[in-house]
């Protein structure tokens, strides 16, 4: 099963391997961040009451980056790990 489409596996295959890890490495530290932050403003909306539009917009916005960053972590460290 494909993670990330073709035209994008594509361009993830051109980057040099050694530059991969460190990428996927940073992409998974972003992803785990999110992650962190979704906690945390769900922990902010049940103590406070979800009526603020700015933390529906944080919700949303921290779960996509997060998303983002989790498919690019793990395409660029499949690339490290497939080797040449």
């Amino acid at each position: 099963m494909q993670l990330v489409p073709t035209s994008i596996q594509e361009q993830i295959n051109r980057v040099d391997r050694q530059r991969s890890l460190p990428i996927g490495i940073s992409a998974g530290l972003l992803a785990a961040w999110s992650f962190f932050r979704l906690i945390w403003l769900l922990y902010i909306a049940i103590s406070f009451g979800l009526f603020m539009g700015t933390l529906i917009f944080q919700f949303v916005l921290w779960g996509v980056v997060g998303t983002v960053a989790a498919i690019a972590a793990t395409a660029f460290l499949t690339r490290y790990t497939k080797g040449s």
